[in-house]
């Protein structure tokens, strides 16, 4: 016989389990878009997998980031013709070449920063085109898709596509990430006063002088004029062939059910949020683990500390004479540095500097004889940065590398070289001096570092529940704010302010008109009197 004292902790978990625990094994259908983005989404989909939901992953057949077989996942390839892919990576050369002459040969305002991103958009929105046609064209997998009956679409925002083929299938959509493709996607799913949120490449914080209040207002005035003439009327098109329907591709934003930004406030400046809106920022990071043999001794026996430099996975080279002077200024500190590089030789090369094909950047950056880190603002790098507290020496180079930095040094854990045309090998020294030397910026780092530890559940478990509790409820619609179905005018009360305005017009039309009338009346009759 069970005893009472057993038996009521048994009741209790069983209770407890009933109520949270069980969770039906779910269909899911990811969207990714490569390089970092997919890198970070995998986390995602291999924890949902552990906990036995079944995902199916779309990749295009000539992006070689996202995996094209997995034990863990199904891949189904969309196959473009050899001259549909060779147009694809011709167009992303000539985009990375642009960055390389806009970032590293000349210099550029924040006007004209965000003018050539929306232009390197533009082309490879092209690219996006034709992905979407090539998926909604072959019938015989969208059949596929729609008899495999998901019950939740997994969409990067960065690629609309996602959301497309989600709104095609008919599916609750969670969006994984804060980027559309020119912009913030706060914009739209929440108040965003551009009094103190200043958009993306304006270089802005969110303390403004009235000029910069100004500037942030016509640049967003324009960009949102820009968007929609040269990069999101193209997917509206693509709404209205595929979807037959009137919705915009900005509703089809609007109305996803549950937003998981990878952003956190440790680093990004307040602003209003929605329920639906979780911050996992970071949520990809673990604790160090041990580095292969040949790091570790060098890591190990660096009694001055090392540097770590890298400019994310895109960007593993540098124009010639950049590479001399960032080594030149390298090899004058006393601390060693592990390098990310891939390109020629470089001269002059110190013997304090190890050059690697690859890093392992987030074991390497919770190494406790870490001192420095030097990257270009991604923000996969730029978290890790913050979760192991060191601080950083900023090369922006494109989207959001800028702004992440930006954010950096206003809270005190970075300096941010925006001359990059002009950088010498004394600009490089100094920067790495004064981060490693002065104590305050390692400080304001670990102060970051609390604030993004500090929280009561780890971003990939809040990542995992928000998305099985999409599936669970079948959406999220009861946390969709009201404001984002409504047209523009009636979400600014410009319709009321008409008539507000038109309502004092006709009552001050009606008091002058009265008050004339009188005024001829009582004028009239002084006349007559004096008469």
């Amino acid at each position: 016989m069970v005893k009472p004292d057993i038996l009521l902790p048994i009741c209790h978990f069983l209770v407890l389990f009933t109520l949270f625990g069980v969770v039906d094994a779910g269909k899911v259908l990811a969207v990714p878009v490569g390089g970092s983005h997919w890198s970070t989404m995998k986390f995602l989909i291999k924890d949902l997998t552990k906990k036995g939901h079944e995902v199916t992953v779309i990749r295009l057949s000539h992006d070689l980031n996202v995996d094209s077989t997995s034990p863990d996942f199904k891949v189904i390839t969309i196959q473009l013709s050899d001259n549909q892919a060779r147009s694809m990576e011709e167009k992303i050369e000539t985009v990375l070449s642009w960055i390389f002459y806009n970032t590293f040969m000349k210099e550029t305002s924040s006007s004209t920063a965000f003018w050539e991103f929306l232009m390197s958009v533009r082309r490879l929105t092209q690219d996006n085109k034709l992905a979407i046609e090539t998926i909604f064209d072959n019938t015989s997998l969208v059949r596929q898709l729609q008899e495999t009956h998901f019950d939740i679409a997994l969409a990067d925002p960065f690629f609309p596509g996602s959301l497309m083929l989600a709104r095609y299938l008919n599916l609750p959509i969670v969006l994984f990430g804060k980027w559309m493709p020119t912009e913030d996607i706060h914009f739209h799913i929440a108040p965003s006063p551009l009094s103190y949120v200043p958009v993306l490449n304006s270089r802005l914080t969110d303390r403004m002088t009235f000029l910069q209040r100004l500037k942030n207002v016509l640049m967003y005035s324009f960009g949102r004029l820009l968007n929609h003439i040269f990069i999101y009327s193209t997917y509206n098109e693509l709404c209205k062939r595929y979807l037959k329907s009137a919705d915009s591709i900005y509703t089809l934003y609007k109305q996803a059910d549950i937003y998981l930004m990878k952003s956190d406030f440790a680093l990004e400046f307040v602003r209003p949020c929605m329920p639906n809106t979780i911050y996992i920022g970071g949520f990809h990071i673990q604790p160090a683990n041990p580095l292969p043999p040949e790091l570790q001794e060098f890591m190990d026996e660096a009694e001055s500390g090392v540097v770590i430099f890298s400019l994310g996975s895109i960007f593993s080279t540098l124009p010639g004479n950049i590479a001399t002077e960032i080594a030149a200024g390298l090899a004058q500190l006393p601390q060693r540095v592990v390098w990310r590089y891939t390109g020629p030789p470089i001269p002059g090369l110190g013997n304090n500097t190890k050059l690697v094909s690859w890093l392992p950047q987030n074991d390497l950056l919770g190494h406790p004889n870490t001192k420095a880190f030097i990257a270009h603002g991604g923000e996969n790098g730029i978290y890790e940065a913050i979760y192991h507290g060191v601080p950083v020496v900023g090369f922006p180079l494109f989207g959001d590398n800028y702004d992440n930095l930006l954010r950096l040094r206003v809270k005190g854990a970075a300096i941010l070289l925006e001359n990059l045309n002009r950088l010498n090998r004394r600009d490089i020294w100094a920067a790495v001096q004064n981060v490693t030397e002065d104590p305050s910026y390692r400080i304001s780092m670990r102060k970051l570092s609390q604030l993004h530890r500090d929280t009561p559940i780890p971003g990939r478990k809040l990542a995992v529940f928000w998305t099985e509790y999409v599936m669970r409820n079948k959406g999220a619609h009861h946390l969709r704010v009201a404001g984002n179905d409504l047209p523009f005018y009636q979400y600014h009360l410009l319709d009321v302010l008409a008539f507000i305005l038109m309502c004092l017009v006709l009552l001050s039309y009606s008091a002058w008109s009265v008050l004339r009338i009188l005024w001829r009346t009582l004028h009239g009759r002084i006349k007559v009197k004096k008469l």
